[in-house]
C-alpha cells in the first residue's frame, strides 16, 4: 500500500491549507472527520489485503501450507 495514516493526514491538511489560501474556510471538525473516515477506510482495506478472507485468500493460504511457508508447517 502506498499510503499510510500520516500521509493521508498530511495530504488532507495540504488540501485544507490550499482551500484556506483561496478563501474557502473549512471547519476543523470537518477536516478531522474526513481524515478519520479516510484512515478508517485505509484500515479496512489493509485488513482485507493482509488476511486470508476471500476464497482466493484461502486458496493462497492452502498453497503456502503445502509448500511449508506458513507458521506451523504442513498442518
Amino acid at each position: 500500500m502506498m499510503f499510510d495514516a500520516p500521509s493521508i493526514t498530511r495530504f488532507i491538511g495540504l488540501i485544507v491549507a490550499l482551500l484556506a489560501y483561496f478563501g474557502v474556510n473549512v471547519p476543523e471538525d470537518l477536516a478531522e472527520a474526513i481524515t478519520s473516515l479516510a484512515v478508517a477506510i485505509l484500515a479496512v482495506y489493509t485488513a482485507w489485503k493482509n488476511n486470508y478472507i476471500s476464497r482466493k485468500g484461502h486458496q493462497q493460504k492452502e498453497a503456502l501450507k503445502k509448500q511449508g511457508l506458513t507458521k506451523g508447517g504442513n498442518k
